[in-house]
């Protein structure tokens, strides 16, 4: 794992490897053990390397045998060591035992086509002297992150954006364009950021940079199609079970110490439960609850170290555990956002955060559940196209004369959105996990000038509205899938788990989102995934012979962050003096009169503590990187 960066192009002179090491300080925390830079003429690659495999020889840049063909890689590919066998069969010598080292000989052999033999997490840049091309590739499920600038006729990119802001070459400003969607996914989906002229390459793709022109073309995609000989429950189960093995077992390849993040919840359990069948030393296991809040919600809504520490027990692994307090999260918020990058107003976020703390101390390495939910349909939000089914069958004029009229007339607000969205196709009614503000709340809170400019779906945006234009399935869960695991998964949980473990320099391994579990996932008629009111049915039921009856009967529950009750007890003032401050308010992006609502009880709802977070966050992020532009100081590189 590790932290790449590099440039091409008519200005790079003017970059500089001066600039290149700045860039790569910036991102030390990526990659503490060991700096590669490869400068020639117009071009420069960096990397900052966290050892993992081959510890003593794998520095990078890794090189071809004439020294023409350059690579650095961020991330882990599974499957070097056939690639390396079958490479070697066509003549190919290596001088590392690096997994880095097969992707120069794939190009070597197979040219842009390389990166289909790849079964890994991945960022990628290679640099082909002889051609003057620069190739940049990201794995098919978007675990690594890559951001890139082009101006000048020149690409600059890396793992972070920061590390881009240390080039001097761009401006850092507000992508106002896209400050709606922000507010409405939290997140921005898509190649765009909240950073103008600042780009993600897209999960699935590669793109090329030669004689000044730059192309990305699209590798690989997730592919849904109605199974019309749909097979036995077994015959799933056992598919799932054998891909899944392989994939923790792959996962397991490292020449230090290993753990894994424990919730005690139904993923991570059959993660820790399969990587029992191969590591032949003691587990340890990671878990983190909240303090309890001043205004205490339900106990499992704040920590669930009960449950994880009955898991490890169970298994016999060697647990440690964190209890996070409210005070020290205001003391590290600054710099939870600053790894961030752009304001991604996540709660979960924080435990994460303090998870990869713990894991630090003990390993490098660590295994979790992420993507379970979006493979195997774990939200209830996916029980929806059967509720809507079942409403449509009422009777129309039941529904039409005396259901609706009645239900929009009650003074409170449940079932309206409901009716509203089973009048709805599943293409226009279902935006993913975790949205924020509602279209009619974002007209409200921003500014009529920034409104006007502000893209949301219906004013212009056609990515997201792109998603389902191949889709080849009717199947609503599916679509359903297909929108979390090309949008959320990737913007929110990914980039999240990427940014905040390597924010401690720690490894995080996904086996749920092997590329072969993933497309065989996406077979599986989706009844056997939300099957009732049992979400992860044919997940549960492949693994159920491996886990105890208190994880597979356990109610699932998600990441517990109490963020609402310590808005309204501990982090009212914090936030009320950020929010309402004269700094924030000069902006003029916000009407105050909304956010004073927040405080003074005029808007409340389900969504209140989400949002209030999401303009927290992001009013530290905009001093922090927008204000403040970036600090080159590595003294001082958290701006309160």
């Amino acid at each position: 794992m590790c932290g790449i960066c590099g440039f091409t192009g008519d200005i790079a002179g003017f970059i500089g490897r001066r600039n290149l090491e700045e860039m790569l300080g910036i991102i030390r925390h990526r990659g503490p053990d060991d700096e590669g830079i490869y400068s020639k003429g117009e071009t420069g690659l960096g990397i900052r390397r966290l050892s993992i495999l081959d510890i003593k020889s794998g520095h990078q840049p890794i090189h071809n045998e004439k020294k023409n063909i350059w690579v650095v890689c961020n991330g882990e590919i599974y499957n070097f060591q056939s690639l390396k066998r079958s490479l070697m069969i066509k003549g190919h010598e290596f001088y590392t035992n690096s997994d880095t080292e097969v992707i120069v000989h794939l190009y070597e052999e197979y040219g842009e086509k390389f990166v289909l033999y790849l079964n890994g997490m991945f960022a990628i840049a290679i640099y082909d002297e002889t051609r003057k091309k620069l190739m940049l590739a990201r794995d098919r499920l978007g675990v690594k992150p890559l951001y890139y600038i082009l101006n000048n006729r020149t690409i600059v990119f890396a793992s972070e954006i920061k590390a881009l802001l240390m080039c001097n070459i761009l401006d850092t400003e507000l992508n106002y364009n896209k400050l709606g969607t922000y507010l409405k996914y939290r997140y921005i989906p898509g190649e765009q950021t909240l950073f103008k002229n600042i780009y993600k390459l897209m999960p699935g793709y590669i793109l090329i940079y030669a004689n000044n022109k730059i192309k990305t073309n699209k590798y690989w995609d997730i592919t849904f199609k109605d199974d019309n000989n749909a097979k036995e429950e077994l015959y799933y189960r056992e598919n799932i079970s054998k891909l899944f093995s392989l994939s923790v077992e792959d996962r397991l390849i490292s020449d230090v110490p290993l753990g894994i993040f424990l919730s005690g919840g139904l993923d991570s359990t059959i993660v820790l439960s399969e990587a029992l069948k191969f590591y032949d030393k003691r587990l340890k296991t990671f878990s983190v609850g909240f303090e309890k809040p001043l205004k205490s919600p339900n106990l499992n809504e704040y920590n669930e170290l009960n449950y994880a520490k009955k898991v490890a027990d169970f298994y016999g692994t060697e647990h440690y555990e964190y209890i996070i307090k409210p005070k020290e999260v205001l003391e590290d918020l600054n710099r939870i956002i600053w790894h961030l990058d752009e304001p991604l107003s996540d709660p979960t976020s924080i435990p994460l955060y303090y998870l990869s703390k713990l894991a630090k101390r003990h390993v490098k390495v660590v295994l979790s559940g992420e993507g379970a939910d979006e493979v195997f349909a774990g939200y209830t939000i996916y029980k929806e196209p059967e509720v809507i089914k079942r409403y449509r069958k009422i009777p129309g004029f039941i529904r039409n004369y005396l259901i609706e009229p009645i239900n929009l007339c009650m003074p409170f607000n449940y079932g309206k959105d409901f009716i509203k969205r089973a009048k709805l196709s599943v293409e226009e009614r279902y935006k993913g996990v975790g949205l924020t503000f509602k279209d009619c709340e974002i007209s409200a809170i921003l500014s009529s000038d920034l409104y006007a400019n502000s893209i949301i779906e219906d004013k212009g945006d056609q990515y997201i509205p792109s998603i389902f234009n191949n889709f080849k399935s009717r199947d609503e869960v599916n679509m359903m899938l297909f929108f979390d695991q090309k949008v959320w998964l990737p913007e929110d949980v990914l980039m999240k788990s990427d940014k905040i473990s390597m924010s401690n320099s720690i490894e995080l391994r996904v086996p749920f989102l092997d590329y072969k579990l993933v497309e065989y996932a996406a077979s599986i008629p989706s009844n056997l995934k939300y099957k009732g009111d049992n979400e992860k049915y044919i997940l549960k039921e492949a693994f159920k012979d491996n886990l105890p009856d208190f994880v597979l009967n356990r109610k699932k529950n998600g990441f517990p962050v109490p963020i609402t009750s310590l808005l309204k007890k501990e982090y009212r003032e914090f936030v009320m003096d950020i929010l309402l401050s004269q700094t924030a308010l000069n902006r003029g992006y916000f009407n105050k009169s909304y956010i004073e609502g927040y405080f003074n009880g005029v808007n409340t709802g389900n969504n209140t503590g989400r949002q209030i977070w999401l303009l927290l966050t992001f009013e530290l992020w905009h001093r922090m990187f927008i204000d403040n532009k970036i600090n080159k100081s590595k003294e001082n590189i958290y701006i309160a």
